[in-house]
C-alpha cells in the first residue's frame, strides 16, 4: 500500500482480496476505517467507483469533493444506510451491513441535516435521544451544553442553524464516541458561523484521541481542523495522504527564461496549471521534492517555490483531471 502517493494518475493502490473476502491487510489493519475497491451505482449512474480509502486511529481526516462527488454517499455506506454495489468496508474493524447497531453506538454523527423534532426544546430533545446510547454520559452531556452556550428550554425551532449544529455535535459527542463523523454539518452557515462552529469542534475535539471524518467541501475552513486529507471527484479518489505531505509536495513554482511551450506543459504529468505573469511563469507542479528542488524547469531557471493553500491545491488538482477526462 503507497499511503502518500500523490500522483493524480495513480491514486492509493491497496491490495484486492477475493470478492467476500477481506485481503489480509485490510483484515489486519488498526485503521478507524478501511475501505477497499468500494463502488456504488444507483441504477446505471455510477456514484462511487472502485474507491480506497484509509482513516488512520486518532487522525482527523477532510474528504473533499464538490457537490454531487460522492462524500454523502460514502457516509451513508460507511454507516450502513446504504448497501454497496462492490466493494468492502470495515470501520472500527466492524462490518456496516453487518454490525450497523454496535456501529452507532461507537460513532458519532453529524449529517448536513439532522433530524429534529422542532417543537421539542432542548432539553427534551436530549432527554429523547439519550436512552439509545448505552454510553450516554449526562455529566459530559452538560459539560457540552454548558461549553457550547445552548439554552435547555428554548426549542428546536428558535435555534440558529449554527446552534442546532451545536446540538447536533452535543448528542454525537455525549455518548463517549471512538469516531465522529461530520457530513457537511456547516453547509447553510454564515462565514462567522462556520467560523464560531470550527473552532468549537477543534475545542471538543483536541487531545481527545477520537477519529474525526469530515466530508466538506468548504475547505478554507477544513484545512486548520484536519491532519490528512482526501480528494473526492466524481466518485473517485484522486488521493489521499498528511496534509502536510501534500503541502510540501504541491507548489507554484516561478521560473524566468523558460521555453514557451504550453502545450509540453500542459502533457507534463507533475504540471497541473501555468500561467504567465510578464517575462515569468508561474507553474503549479506536484511530487515536488524539497530535500532536492529543481533549480532548472523547461530550460528556465527556478527563482522560488511558493507555498499553496489547501484550496489552492485542490483546485489545480480537480482541474488537472478535468482536462484529462
Amino acid at each position: 500500500m503507497h499511503r502518500q502517493s500523490l500522483s493524480l494518475s495513480h491514486p492509493i493502490d491497496l491490495s484486492k482480496g477475493d470478492a467476500g473476502l477481506l485481503s489480509p491487510a485490510i483484515a489486519s489493519a488498526p485503521d478507524a476505517l478501511r475501505i477497499q475497491g468500494l463502488a456504488k451505482s444507483f441504477g446505471k449512474t455510477s456514484v462511487l467507483k472502485d474507491l480506497d480509502l484509509d482513516v488512520p486511529r486518532g487522525s482527523v481526516y477532510a474528504l473533499l469533493g464538490r457537490n454531487g462527488a460522492g462524500k454523502s454517499t460514502l457516509i451513508q455506506l460507511m454507516l450502513g444506510i446504504l448497501q454497496p454495489t462492490a466493494g468492502q468496508i470495515r470501520m472500527l474493524g466492524l462490518d456496516p451491513a453487518r454490525d450497523g447497531v454496535e456501529l452507532r453506538q461507537r460513532v458519532g454523527y453529524i449529517p448536513e441535516r439532522l433530524p429534529m423534532y422542532d417543537w421539542m426544546t432542548v432539553e427534551e430533545t436530549l432527554r429523547f435521544v439519550s436512552p439509545h446510547y448505552r454510553n450516554w454520559s449526562r455529566e459530559d452531556e452538560t459539560r457540552l451544553v454548558t461549553t457550547f452556550r445552548l439554552d435547555r428550554t428554548k426549542k428546536v425551532r428558535e435555534l440558529s442553524r449554527g446552534n442546532i449544529a451545536l446540538l447536533a455535535l452535543v448528542i454525537a459527542m455525549a455518548h463517549d464516541p471512538e469516531l465522529v463523523l461530520l457530513d457537511e454539518c456547516t453547509s447553510g452557515m454564515d462565514a462567522i458561523a462556520r467560523s464560531e462552529f470550527d473552532r468549537t469542534v477543534i475545542d471538543a475535539l483536541h487531545g481527545s484521541n477520537r477519529t474525526v471524518f469530515f466530508a466538506s467541501h468548504q475547505i478554507h475552513e477544513i484545512e486548520r481542523l484536519c491532519d490528512w486529507v482526501g480528494i473526492l471527484h466524481n466518485g473517485r479518489l484522486l488521493l489521499q495522504a498528511p496534509v502536510e505531505t501534500l503541502k510540501s509536495s504541491v507548489k507554484m513554482l516561478r521560473v524566468t527564461g523558460m521555453d514557451k511551450d504550453e502545450n509540453a506543459l500542459a502533457q507534463s504529468p507533475n504540471v497541473l496549471k501555468a500561467q504567465t505573469s510578464g517575462r515569468e511563469w508561474l507553474i503549479t507542479v506536484q511530487d515536488y521534492d524539497e530535500m532536492t528542488p529543481p533549480v532548472k524547469f523547461f530550460g528556465g531557471v527556478v527563482k522560488e517555490a511558493i507555498d499553496l493553500t489547501l484550496e489552492e491545491i485542490f483546485v489545480a488538482l480537480v482541474a488537472k483531471e478535468e482536462a484529462r477526462i
